[in-house]
């Protein structure tokens, strides 16, 4: 239950904001807008960016917080040598200093200027923690925010009270419980029986189209986002030539995934962005690796591959991961490629895959995470992707104030991907839920890495 612990997107999604907050968060349209800070002072050269702190903002055991809390846990997450290490710790890379000006005034120094800085001061990952309390939160979370928590049933649910000593607006709901759910027929049939009153996350999508009939319900359209991909480890025997990748992607029909699974509710990419306002520097590459299962073959042909058999890690959870697993196979299948699928449960796939980066060649995984293209700079990074180049750009382009010439380094880093075939992008998926008809406040699903309720109400 610490975002600045785990990388697991549904820790920030049910607590970032609402129990945990930053100095800033992201709306729903994903613009950066102020918590903690009530507002922030930027150096010319962007260098400098001086935060002011909220006043009589309290921790949820009473005790006051102040510019100390900040520094300690902007410190914590950049070091190295914490345990755990802060899942992104990289998001404080450009950070030279945090200093404390005053109990409401923290000053951060950059290295240089970085774009991406403070949009990743919204992530879970960037949470003021307690210094008091930190060692605790993986099972007793401490924040600031307008929900504290109220208790935690194992895989089923969790539950947060609103906090009556909240520093800002009171939230309107006295209670809010994150349920679980295995199977996406039970979400759906829980909302229609009234068991809930929103599915935050829409795991099955052949259903929306009944709920946007039905007079009863609400479905609110946010933006695609996220990347629907089958990631690769390039440094697996096979994979780590560039015309085995270059194959695999040709006997991807972007389309079959899209109508099929996503009933139409997603945008094609054909590499790491989004067509969003979080990922500014998107651009479409999905003509780079076209369907083509011909040519799919003479690549297989020309790397003495053909007759290929590949390890998929299968994340058993994740209801896209299972069903697109069984289109993956067939679309490979035709190409003479065969699937030795190995189901885990999640916690495994990030011990294994994810944290390990071993004993897997393909998986199936949906990175939610917005402006996360710098992990390509990560040669230890679960696809083991080692290109300099690509690195130097990246650098180069969070560095970049001249809005034009970011994006156009951005755009050559993602024609590079492209070209490479690192990863297999297939679509971003457009962000869906569905409401009870008086269930009002709803920040729109979209960029946001919290799931927001603090605004929301019932008519």
């Amino acid at each position: 239950m610490d975002p600045t612990a785990d990388a697991t997107a549904s820790i920030a999604t049910t607590l970032r904001d609402n129990l945990f907050e930053g100095l800033v968060r992201l709306d729903g349209t994903g613009k950066v807008v102020g918590s903690l800070a009530k507002n922030w002072d930027v150096s010319p050269d962007g260098s400098t960016v001086t935060f002011h702190l909220v006043s009589g903002a309290k921790w949820h055991d009473g005790s006051p917080f102040s510019a100390q809390d900040v520094k300690f846990s902007w410190d914590r997450a950049g070091d190295a040598n914490t345990d755990p290490v802060n899942p992104h710790r990289d998001y404080w890379a450009p950070v030279k200093s945090v200093d404390v000006v005053d109990d409401g005034t923290v000053k951060v120094t950059l290295n240089t200027y970085s774009d991406n800085w403070l949009f990743h001061m919204a992530s879970g990952s960037a949470c003021i923690v307690s210094q008091k309390s930190e060692a605790n939160n993986e099972t007793n979370p401490i924040g600031t925010g307008p929900f504290k928590f109220g208790n935690w049933n194992h895989g089923a649910s969790v539950t947060l009270a609103r906090n009556d000593d909240y520093w800002g607006t009171k939230a309107r709901l006295n209670e809010v419980e994150f349920r679980v759910f295995g199977d996406a027929n039970a979400l759906t049939n829980a909302l229609r029986a009234g068991d809930i009153d929103a599915i935050g996350q829409v795991q099955d999508l052949a259903p929306v189209p009944q709920f946007q009939q039905d007079s009863n319900f609400q479905v609110l359209k946010g933006a695609a986002s996220g990347k629907l991909m089958v990631s690769m480890n390039n440094a697996s025997p096979a994979l780590s030539d560039k015309r085995v990748r270059q194959a695999l992607y040709a006997a991807i029909d972007r389309k079959a995934w899209i109508d099929g699974f996503y009933f139409g509710f997603a945008e094609p990419i054909g590499s790491h962005a989004s067509p969003n306002d979080g990922e500014p520097y998107y651009a479409d590459m999905t003509s780079v690796n076209a369907f083509d299962p011909a040519k799919a073959r003479q690549l297989l042909e020309a790397a003495g591959q053909s007759g290929l058999k590949l390890r998929l890690a299968q994340i058993s959870a994740f209801p896209y991961a299972v069903r697109l697993t069984d289109v993956l196979a067939s679309q490979l299948s035709d190409i003479g490629v065969t699937l030795d699928v190995q189901p885990m449960e999640f916690p495994r796939w990030l011990q294994q895959v994810f944290s390990n980066a071993q004993d897997y060649d393909l998986t199936i995984i949906n990175h939610v995470e917005e402006r996360d293209i710098g992990n390509y700079a990560n040669p230890k990074y679960y696809w083991h992707y080692d290109n300099p180049d690509v690195a130097a750009l990246l650098k180069s382009a969070d560095a970049e104030p001249d809005v034009t010439k970011r994006n156009g380094q951005y755009k050559q880093v993602l024609q590079t991907l492209a070209d490479d075939a690192v990863n297999l992008w297939v679509a971003a998926p457009t962000n869906l839920a569905i409401l009870h008809k008086s269930f009002m406040g709803y920040q729109a699903p979209g960029i946001s890495p919290s799931l927001y309720l603090a605004d929301a109400y019932f008519a």
